[in-house]
């Protein structure tokens, strides 16, 4: 089966599609990539892909075809820029490339206009088209303080709608993603159209049990931006810098200075340590040392009805989970009962559900084992990887 993936992200940038890509090639598949230039986050292209160079590529044999693009730059402007370059370059190239796919699948982060170009080639083929829904558009928009009576968001709304309307099928990565696509759109996602995303392999692993040193040692791993919530982190740290608790960052991120000042300010550096970020094959190794993982999302209409990809690899080596997050995540975690989650920005509350994990040491071995066969059962990358080969199938009628 021939495969064209349509993503404005690619390796060298750190997500999800490359492994599935190449993972398709493992398969037996035939991929091409129609990708962006290298820039995320830093907003530099490397020089490497300048001037028209590597254009094409091969990697673990998948064929990749970049399109021009401006790199990221801050500000709404900066990235209203970065989108729309990739969008335009990539639907021109879409136009003139062969058309021998058998399906077209879009891996649709933000924004939904990196989905346009597989949009318009399924306009144009006939050929079945997929999008995988990661983020739910035009509702991102309330990330930039965008409001939704503006003209633009109307505008986004409209568009967003007329690209998810191409798709055969909308697979949706977080459950809330079902009801909230009808209320915007109008548009009906079945259940079996669920297709939660899967941890790094590197997790699927049993760690050593860890014996308490009398110190409950609480591990947040991943980005550090404003949208992580860090500053309920922070507060609480305070609340309970009297207990025998430490927080420890790993991580990097455009918000890592304001939440080191803010550890200053609070005069808890004794138990917060920061260690920026770290490999992902040293990952493992951090978590060993957690009595209990962290998950933070602010209160954000944009971002509440995701499930961070960090719970899954929580689960996957069995530590419990405290978390101040969404309706999403905070369904997630009650569902694997594999720990506590408070409401977003809820300094108090997540206070109240960590004092309540620290009283209850009878119950966190059972509830890292809860979370670990929650994932196995849902999240794991054969799971997923079965289930959208199996789509593939179905739709292009080549099984």
């Amino acid at each position: 089966m021939k495969i064209l993936e349509v993503n404005q992200h690619y390796w060298p940038e750190n997500f999800r599609i490359t492994e599935i890509c190449e993972t398709l090639v493992e398969r037996g598949h035939d991929v091409t990539a129609l990708v962006g230039l290298p820039n995320y986050p830093t907003g530099i292209v490397p020089k490497e892909y300048k001037w028209f160079r590597n254009r094409k590529q091969e990697r673990n044999g998948v064929h990749i075809r970049r399109c021009f693009e401006i790199g990221r730059k801050p500000g709404k402007l900066g990235l209203a820029i970065n989108y729309v370059s990739f969008t335009f370059s990539a639907t021109l190239k879409a136009l003139f490339m062969k058309k021998d796919f058998d399906v077209i699948y879009s891996f649709s982060t933000s924004p939904v206009l990196m989905s346009l170009p597989g949009a318009i080639l399924k306009r144009i083929t006939g050929k079945p088209l997929v999008i995988y829904v990661l983020d739910l558009w035009p509702a991102c928009l309330a990330i930039m303080n965008i409001s939704p009576d503006s003209w633009f968001y109307k505008f986004m709304g409209k568009v967003s709608k007329w690209i998810y309307q191409q798709a055969d099928v909308l697979l949706y990565s977080s459950k809330r993603f079902q009801e909230k696509m009808l209320e915007a759109h109008g548009i009906q996602m079945p259940d079996e159209h669920y297709l939660p995303q899967f941890a790094d392999e590197i997790f699927e692993i049993t760690l050593p049990e860890k014996k308490f040193d009398g110190t409950y040692h609480f591990v947040f791993a991943g980005n550090v931006g404003k949208v992580q919530g860090m500053d309920v982190l922070m507060n609480a740290a305070a609340a309970l810098k009297n207990e025998p608790v430490h927080w420890h960052i790993i991580g990097d991120g455009s918000y890592l200075d304001e939440c080191k000042a803010l550890a200053e300010r609070l005069s808890i550096q004794n138990c917060v340590t920061f260690y920026g970020r770290k490999p992902l094959e040293e990952m493992p190794a951090h978590y060993a040392m957690a009595d209990a993982m962290l998950v933070s999302i602010s209160d954000n209409i944009s971002i509440n009805d995701t499930l961070p990809g960090k719970v899954q690899s929580y689960m996957a080596v069995g530590k419990p989970i405290l978390g101040t997050a969404g309706a999403e995540t905070i369904w997630a975690i009650e569902t694997a009962q594999c720990g506590y989650c408070s409401p977003a920005d809820d300094t108090e509350a997540f206070v109240e559900i960590v004092r309540k994990f620290i009283n209850e040491p009878e119950k966190h071995k059972q509830m890292g084992e809860n979370g670990q066969k929650y994932y196995y059962a849902h999240f794991t990358k054969k799971y997923h990887m079965d289930k959208l080969e199996k789509l593939f199938y179905t739709l292009t009628g080549k099984e």
